[in-house]
């Protein structure tokens, strides 16, 4: 069954309304210039909360990897126990800079052309998040033509952009990812999420 990641996460009652619904992995976004960016202190309070079998991503855009690991520090609690499984790293990052992290690695690929996706299967990362392309570091809220994924290893991928409630299981149906990504296609205003589109999207994508 495809995996369900729901990105954006800045409140605790979304996170666990996303967890009952369903959702494998909950997104924090430690990127300070997005709408949807949640701090440290913030993102801790929440992850407290949570249930070990969900797993958090952390999500960076071009950061020095010393900030990454003063922040998964940041996030890991008494007994050992480290909040986050993954970390996506959704900038410009080398395929040096993603290897040799402890955590699960998700690399984020905006896609503006077919092009694009050049080269992606050799890049060091567990599984590559694939988002439409946008001016600055978010998405467009519009899916990118699925047929230019054909060929890759669709089971490394988790694809996102334009995905909601509407669309999901015919994107499952086309791609056979492992994962998707939801964020603003179950957002009621940027970092809030409708409950109701988030259910629906988290059904659908695991009926599909």
């Amino acid at each position: 069954m495809v995996k369900v990641k729901v990105c954006g996460i800045t409140d605790l009652e979304d996170a666990l309304k996303a967890i009952e619904f369903g959702a494998d992995f909950l997104g924090f976004n430690f990127y300070p210039p997005s709408p949807r960016y949640v701090a440290p202190e913030r993102a801790r309070q929440i992850l407290a909360e949570l249930p070990a079998s969900v797993g958090n991503v952390a999500l960076f855009v071009n950061e020095p990897k010393e900030k990454v690991r003063e922040i998964v520090r940041y996030g890991s609690f008494p007994g050992g126990r480290q909040a986050f499984y993954g970390l996506q790293f959704h900038g410009e990052e080398e395929p040096e800079y993603c290897r040799g992290w402890e955590l699960k690695v998700i690399k984020a690929f905006r896609i503006k052309a077919q092009e694009s996706l050049n080269g992606i299967n050799d890049f060091p990362a567990d599984l590559y998040l694939l988002d439409s392309w946008a001016p600055g570091y978010g998405g467009s809220g519009a899916p990118f033509p699925w047929s230019w994924l054909e060929g890759l290893r669709a089971d490394r991928l988790v694809l996102a952009g334009g995905l909601g409630p509407e669309n999901v299981q015919e994107a499952i149906r086309r791609v056979r990812p492992y994962g998707v990504d939801v964020c603003t296609g179950v957002e009621a205003r940027p970092g809030i999420k409708d409950h109701e589109k988030l259910k629906a999207f988290i059904l659908a994508a695991k009926g599909a």
